[in-house]
């Protein structure tokens, strides 16, 4: 049987919650090693929707998050890392 870990869901208004550590499309770029332009290739973006994802982004939806562990080539387990690297 697999033992369950304890988590916490931190609550509150959306202003008063603590700042994420970072962003996931800038985490997941950084992986890659690819520069903002090819990113935003790869995801079929404008690169000023990309600029805006990076800087201002910190709430996404289930098929972004889909979309940017497909396009990291990262397994579930290893975006789950990232994800929890910059929660």
């Amino acid at each position: 049987m697999r033992r369950q870990r304890s988590a916490r869901i931190k609550t509150g208004h959306y202003h008063t919650l603590p700042q994420a550590a970072g962003n996931l499309y800038q985490a997941v770029r950084k992986q890659l090693g690819l520069t903002r332009n090819a990113m935003a290739t790869l995801l079929g973006l404008q690169d000023e929707q990309l600029r805006y994802r990076e800087r201002f982004k910190r709430m996404y939806h289930p098929c972004e998050v889909a979309a940017l562990q497909q396009a990291s080539g990262m397994t579930w387990d290893e975006f789950g890392k990232l994800l929890n690297d910059i929660a």
